[in-house]
């Protein structure tokens, strides 16, 4: 019984929008990689396969797949990849209708009866954390005893023309030392080019240290389907995957896309300090929020090897991050981005423009804050009120979200047709507002004088700024 797991045939310009030019390439996919482990180590046969990568075209990947003999094939997808993913298993089941198909990841996971309606091509849905039930899907289809699935907990599929969502339990859940590592040998790890913003040398890797988040944000559905309990990797461990990251695959640095890696300070010490004792020599970047950290945790984690980190502002009037449930205030943003760059970190920001209740005042008041604070790097985003998530249910009460929108418009890199409309600004309103901050940002002073000392200084490689001006004119001359 052979598993692939893949990626969509999705275009790039669906998935990174106007900053597809430069925008690296797919970041890897850690959380299936860990799905690919869990039933590597349990006698399962698996294989990989990202077609764009690749550079397969539909004819190229037909052939593919009619030469292999795969019993399953696997796919995650998030919203604005939903549509591709479901022409990619409507392709797959017209050259091997034998072929048990099974998606997973966040669209899937909130919107299951939906995804399920959408395409009679999807054999079963995973749920939340996939490692289980996956594994226990595929012991039952190896068994000959596809029945057995039905008991599954976090597993939906159809039964005598009747949808059946069994949520995910508690079990499903892995601890921290049942937490995988990935198997890179499986992977293209030298054809990746990970995401820009975060990277100081190439190549470097995405790596994740923890699942769970604790955080309500109201634009977030994270804890919806990873759940609010935080586990981290055992330190050691985690130290171990990434000198073998550098040994083996040649990394120069490492991405930790953690949603928030500074939750748990003891853990975050006993890391640093595996790190400097065990010698990995990698810069590394993390998220954080400016609530979860303080002077000394910076400084810890500088004598670590951190180089840059982001944190998600999202906007400099309170009413706004009350709004969105952010827990955090002007004043701590503002002071926190300040000390992180007085200590030397490549600092890096996000804003959301154009939020519900905000005048064109209130939009072009978070330009400001953002250019007088003046971190090396800002993006700029308008609103995507995911689904099921709280902001969602917010447009969608005041009769602001775009009836006729498709998934793919649920993309937070292309606001040529945005699903929420700011009804005090407009969208060609919020359209200018965007593009507005994006040319004054990068024409500021200080923003400018930040990035040419790391031109300058070769602190970091000189293409990620040839990426980024390519990204940039991707937005602003379209």
């Amino acid at each position: 019984m052979k598993i692939l797991f893949q990626e969509p045939l999705v275009s790039r310009d669906i998935t990174y929008g106007k900053f597809s030019a430069g925008a690296g390439n797919n970041t890897f996919p850690y959380g299936l990689a860990c799905v690919a482990r869990y039933v590597m180590d349990r006698g399962f046969e698996v294989e990989y396969l990202e077609p764009n990568l690749e550079g397969m075209d539909r004819d190229a990947y037909a052939k593919f797949i009619t030469d292999r003999n795969f019993s399953v094939i696997g796919i995650g997808s998030t919203t604005v990849q939903i549509t591709r993913t479901l022409e990619t298993f409507s392709l797959i089941k017209k050259i091997k209708p034998g072929t048990v198909t099974v998606l997973g990841g966040v669209h899937p996971t909130l919107m299951p009866e939906e995804t399920l309606a959408a395409s009679p091509d999807v054999d079963y849905l995973v749920l939340g954390e996939g490692e289980k039930p996956f594994h226990a899907l595929m012991s039952c289809l190896k068994d000959g005893d596809p029945a057995r699935a039905a008991s599954i907990p976090g597993l939906a599929f159809r039964r005598d023309g009747k949808t059946v969502v069994n949520p995910p339990a508690a079990s499903n859940t892995l601890e921290a030392a049942e937490l995988p590592t990935p198997p890179y040998a499986l992977f293209p790890m030298s054809r990746y080019v990970a995401q820009i913003t975060y990277t100081k040398r190439f190549p470097s890797y995405s790596v994740v240290a923890s699942r769970g988040c604790p955080f309500k944000c109201s634009f977030c559905n994270g804890s919806a389907v990873l759940g609010p309990r935080v586990r981290y990797k055992e330190p050691s461990a985690l130290v171990e995957e990434i000198i073998s990251l550098k040994n083996d695959y040649g990394a120069r640095g490492i991405i930790f896309l953690d949603s928030t890696f500074t939750l748990n300070r003891r853990w975050v010490e006993e890391f640093c300090r595996k790190y400097v004792e065990k010698k990995a020599g990698l810069p590394w970047a993390c998220n954080s929020r400016v609530d979860t950290i303080d002077e000394s945790m910076l400084r810890l984690m500088k004598a670590a090897g951190c180089w840059e980190l982001l944190y998600g502002i999202e906007s400099a009037n309170q009413k706004s991050l009350d709004l969105i449930n952010k827990g955090t205030t002007v004043e701590q943003n503002a002071k926190m981005l300040k000390l992180t760059m007085s200590l030397g970190f490549y600092t890096y920001a996000s804003y959301i423009l154009c939020l519900p209740g905000e005048t064109e005042a209130d939009a072009l008041n978070t330009v400001r804050f953002a250019r007088e604070l003046g971190t090396p790097i800002a993006m700029f985003y308008l609103p995507v009120p995911y689904p099921k998530t709280r902001l969602y249910e917010v447009c969608r009460e005041q009769g602001i979200l775009r009836t006729d929108a498709a998934w793919e418009d649920f993309n937070a890199w292309d606001f040529s047709n945005p699903v929420y409309v700011n009804p005090l600004i407009g969208k060609e309103g919020m359209q200018r507002i965007l593009n507005r901050a994006y040319s004054s940002y990068y024409t500021t002073p200080k923003v400018l004088w930040r990035n040419f000392k790391e031109v300058a200084l070769l602190r970091q490689d000189l293409r990620k700024f040839v990426y980024a001006a390519k990204g940039l004119g991707g937005l602003l001359l379209d």
